[in-house]
């Protein structure tokens, strides 16, 4: 009895001298981000959400960040710019060091002017231009290097007559700047613009403007928007009978979306995208290793990766990547300084470069041209490098 007693004695005094980690090295390393969850641009949250999720499984099962389990903190900003501030403005009090905002670029643009010095906001749309050199940075290439390998893939294709239809929202606008600028170019003098036709995004019927469309003869037609919007440009085209190449925005490159559109999507439909549906087609490299990891990640999930892997992969991995190779805790400045520095990354849209100072580290190179193939609903790669003929 007295050895129980003596045993009983030393365990407790062991179990009280044992050192014991401190709250910061067991309390989760949380991540905050801003997503589209219900409201207009929902289509991209779930996508976003999922990646991200998968990031944060990926994360914690290689040792989380500095010992500590990542977690994902998510609210829902109802695809808002207004409700995406409110959530945001706290954060920044709290001084976090990191925000990742899933847009769609309305929801980046409101919050661009409130993190001058801070947080970072890594912007999961890739029509947002943020100041070089700033707190806020953008995903993949931009809407105009993507366009552009949309619009080198149409002159290769010699498609010379084009009609485009387009929400009049941010989304549209963005387009319509783009799209000017890209065909005042020399190497586009061959292209006419045989129709240009706006609707309002609430807009259930545009049959007027698609009459006009059908009118001009295009070759091509450049239907823009995401989500709704882009329900009502195919159900136009179906309904006035014009069967001609359609080529859009990868905001809408989704296997969800195109289930729910099956009955109305065009024969023939192209979109931007950027480089992980060439995985298949890719010689070994950093690259494709950083693919391959991806896609075995979704692969365990049941599931494919489309746009929400394209905008968020990438982006919540290179944060993870930079604030493990910072002291812990970061600050939003030191965060800001060595993603500003970061190159030679391999992500699954190509290796970044964040010194050529586009807030982004990815270019026109880096962006190719997809077909969605019915038959086998996948998005086929259909094109190289900056949307020229592979």
């Amino acid at each position: 009895m007295k050895m129980r007693s003596l045993l009983a004695a030393v365990a407790l005094a062991a179990l009280i001298a044992a050192p014991r980690p401190s709250p910061a090295q067991t309390e989760p390393y949380e991540i905050n981000a801003i997503l589209p969850l219900t409201g207009s641009g929902a289509f991209l949250g779930a996508g976003f959400i999922q990646a991200l999720r998968l990031v944060e499984k990926q994360t914690n099962a290689t040792g989380g960040i500095h010992g500590r389990p990542m977690k994902l903190v998510i609210a829902d900003d109802q695809s808002s710019p207004q409700v995406d501030v409110q959530l945001l403005t706290p954060l920044i009090a709290k001084h976090v060091p990191v925000v990742i905002d899933g847009g769609p670029v309305a929801m980046c643009r409101a919050a661009t002017p409130l993190v001058t010095n801070g947080p970072v906001l890594y912007c999961l749309s890739p029509a947002l231009y943020p100041p070089t050199g700033g707190y806020a940075f953008s995903t993949s290439g931009s809407s105009e290097d993507e366009t552009h390998a949309l619009v080198n893939y149409m002159r290769s294709r010699h498609w010379k007559r084009v009609a485009i239809l387009t929400p009049t929202d941010a989304t549209g606008q963005e387009f319509e700047r783009v799209i000017h600028q890209l065909m005042a170019l020399p190497e586009n003098r061959e292209f006419e613009i045989v129709a240009f036709e706006h609707f309002a995004p609430a807009d259930i019927s545009i049959a007027a403007q698609m009459s006009k469309i059908k009118d001009s003869r295009p070759d091509v037609v450049m239907a823009w928007g995401t989500g709704t919007a882009t329900a009502t440009e195919y159900r136009a085209l179906k309904d006035a009978g014009l069967d001609v190449p359609v080529v859009g925005a990868n905001g809408n490159q989704s296997y969800a979306a195109m289930e729910a559109w099956t009955s109305i999507l065009p024969r023939q439909y192209y979109q931007y995208a950027m480089k992980w549906p060439l995985y298949q087609k890719l010689r070994p490299g950093p690259v494709k290793s950083a693919m391959a990891t991806m896609y075995k990640a979704f692969a365990a999930e049941n599931a494919r990766p489309d746009i929400g892997a394209s905008g968020a992969w990438d982006p919540i991995s290179i944060v993870v990547a930079t604030l493990r190779a910072l002291p812990d805790p970061a600050t939003a400045q030191q965060l800001r300084d060595a993603i500003l520095q970061l190159h030679g990354y391999a992500g699954i849209n190509g290796f970044y470069d964040f010194r050529i100072g586009n807030q982004r580290g990815l270019g026109l190179k880096d962006c190719i041209v997809v077909r969605w193939d019915a038959a086998t609903k996948t998005f086929e790669a259909v094109s190289g490098s900056a949307g020229n003929p592979s």
